[in-house]
């Protein structure tokens, strides 16, 4: 008679911890490695995420434990490969009818880090490539909307500084749209989303990266109407926020044996080159000058 109870504890025991809420403990060990980074604590979320896609969660929460579970190893375990068999993974299954914003995005992380090379990705799979870029291709719409969510909120309008995390978001997820404009010939598409990655790069001080983006415009599409834009704000950034005038000088110089004749920015190129380099001291009594003259 005694064994009965014990049993019946024993089975409500295993009974509470079946039935207990894995999101609960995927919740608490987010919070926690937000509050402090342990390793410990990082292959405990990463085991607990594992199983809740394997678990009973319904489809949008295995696509969130998948999306979190490839950027912890591919940012923190350095497993790229990984990364993507996951993600592809839980697209194939669990993708119908969600809203994919989260996971296409983080597959445009992983498709940045490919297209660059980035250490972690340098050993995928040609099939995992294939099919990271095949679910790149068809869900063009939702990297939309990621850089919709990620571009709200980016700006400080009381300070009028950019938040950089999001903003370095923002950047690595156009590149990878960027990439997958070009593979499927939407060349205004490349453009606008290029030029609008350059620009933030620019407003955050990533002047390397805002003249890369400007430049992969231009030359590869310099027949375009916005083309003029990414030469004559190449020398504007190389005689404004890098001092290089030497630089600025050449691309003042390109851009009006380019497009003389633009109606944006010719007018700004001669006047640039007039006044490079010159003091504002040097400018005022030039100005004055001139009215005198006048």
């Amino acid at each position: 008679m005694r064994k009965l109870p014990i049993f019946c504890l024993l089975l409500a025991a295993l009974w509470a911890g079946c039935t207990q809420d894995p999101s609960d403990q995927i919740s608490a060990l987010e919070n926690a490695l937000a509050t402090s980074f342990q390793e410990s604590t990082l292959d405990s979320l990463i085991t607990a995420y594992e199983q809740g896609i394997q678990g009973d969660a319904g489809s949008s929460e295995k696509l969130h434990y998948a999306s979190q579970l490839a950027v912890l190893k591919y940012d923190h375990k350095g497993d790229g490969s990984s990364a993507v068999q996951v993600l592809n993974d839980a697209l194939g299954k669990y993708s119908k009818g969600q809203n994919l914003t989260e996971s296409i995005g983080v597959l445009a992380k992983l498709w940045t880090g490919y297209i660059y090379k980035a250490e972690p990705t340098h050993k995928l799979y040609p099939e995992d490539i294939d099919l990271m870029k095949a679910n790149l291709q068809k869900n063009t719409p939702w990297l939309d909307s990621n850089l919709v969510v990620l571009s709200t909120g980016m700006m400080n309008t009381q300070t009028g500084a950019m938040d950089k995390a999001k903003a370095d978001k923002f950047i690595e997820v156009s590149e990878a749209y960027g990439n997958i404009a070009m593979s499927m010939n939407q060349r205004d598409k490349f453009v606008e989303i290029m030029l609008k990655a350059a620009g933030v790069a620019k407003s955050i001080g990533n002047s390397n990266k805002a003249l890369q983006m400007y430049y992969q415009v231009e030359n590869t599409f310099p027949n375009h109407p916005k083309a003029p834009t990414a030469l004559f704000m190449s020398g504007f950034i190389y005689e404004n926020d890098l001092q290089d005038l030497e630089q600025a000088k050449a691309m003042y110089e390109q851009f009006l044996e380019r497009y003389p004749n633009d109606p944006d920015y010719t007018d700004d190129a001669q006047q640039a080159l007039k006044y490079l380099g010159k003091t504002p001291e040097e400018l005022i009594r030039e100005f004055e000058k001139n009215a005198q003259a006048q």
